[in-house]
């Protein structure tokens, strides 16, 4: 009853932190079409929302495998598909921090496509527990994933405009 109880709760966290974490995506679309410029309080509160789903996620496996088996929780290939790209968009954020001012206009598209589309698919994994333990193999998960970023990066590429149009829309008087 009680670990019923922590996985209502942690996924009441998740969901929060998906949805600012969704905003922080949102705003990273909008410093690179240069429609925002400095950084508000509450901008920095949507940033976090990596981090708390990291430990929102953490809850709801650790409550998982204590309702049911280690072995039986870790034999999940949605768990595995989820667990993948949770480090591939860490491993994109991290490029995104690092890189999003100096890097190539394709290079951002490609960043933010993965890391949207890493989001996006974990939402629908997430809701999608009939998927859960073997109905798909591992492989459809991840082609299901690939496909998802492949249509992320393509919407990128057509809401942001090039950085020359960017440059010359912010230097324009109103």
């Amino acid at each position: 009853m009680i670990g019923k109880f922590i996985i209502a709760l942690a996924a009441v966290y998740h969901v929060i932190a998906t949805v600012a974490a969704m905003m922080a995506i949102f705003h990273f679309a909008r410093t690179l079409r240069g429609e925002e410029n400095g950084h508000p309080f509450w901008r920095h509160v949507f940033n976090w929302g990596e981090t708390h789903l990291w430990i929102s996620g953490a809850i709801l496996i650790g409550a998982g495998i204590y309702l049911s088996s280690f072995a039986e929780y870790l034999n999940n290939p949605k768990l595995w598909t989820k667990v993948s790209l949770v480090v591939l968009w860490a491993v994109t954020s991290y490029a995104i921090r690092r890189s999003s001012r100096g890097a190539s206009m394709a290079r951002r598209n490609l960043l933010f496509g993965i890391s949207s589309g890493s989001l996006l698919y974990g939402t629908f994994l997430g809701v999608a527990k009939p998927l859960a333990y073997g109905v798909l193999p591992f492989p459809w998960f991840l082609a299901g994933f690939v496909a998802t970023i492949a249509l992320c990066t393509i919407g990128v590429v057509r809401m942001l405009p090039p950085v020359t149009q960017i440059q010359k829309h912010t230097h324009d008087p109103v």
